[in-house]
């Protein structure tokens, strides 16, 4: 009864082992591009060591990788995109360009741009997006669209 017992025991513990390694931590970080292209991102905030920006209308400021290294964006009141280079961790963005209708005066059309052209890295965690400006001057945070 006793070696019944152990070979049970020791065959959950084994097949416990097996399944806590091939579950994927949805928590866990991931530079992975596959995570990032042919979604569309919407902008909720940037830090950096001098300011916070947090974006009140984030479906105003939407940002989409299509497969082929080309950006759509939606700048506030404006729409536009250009091109992009991504490899594991690593994004970078061309000159963006955009329609030029006026925007309201409460616009951050301004700084989403100025900032997604200094881009330099990506990861994805908990379901966001983080696009890391160079030399530690900042972070833009998006979150999925719907």
């Amino acid at each position: 009864m006793r070696r019944i017992l152990s070979t049970a025991l020791l065959g959950m513990v084994i097949v416990g082992c097996a399944t806590t390694g091939t579950l994927p931590d949805e928590n866990a970080r991931s530079t992975a591009p596959q995570a990032v292209l042919k979604k569309t991102w919407q902008w909720v905030s940037t830090i950096t060591p001098v300011e916070k920006i947090s974006v009140s209308n984030p479906e105003r400021y939407t940002i989409m990788l299509a497969g082929e290294g080309t950006l759509q964006a939606r700048f506030d009141c404006n729409r536009g995109g250009g091109e992009f280079k991504i490899s594991p961790g690593k994004l970078s963005f061309g000159p963006l360009m955009s329609t030029r209708m006026a925007c309201p005066e409460d616009s951050l059309d301004g700084p989403f741009i100025r900032d997604l052209q200094r881009v330099t890295s990506f990861f994805v965690q908990d379901g966001l997006l983080y696009l890391e400006l160079p030399y530690d001057s900042g972070t833009m945070k998006f979150r999925p669209e719907g």
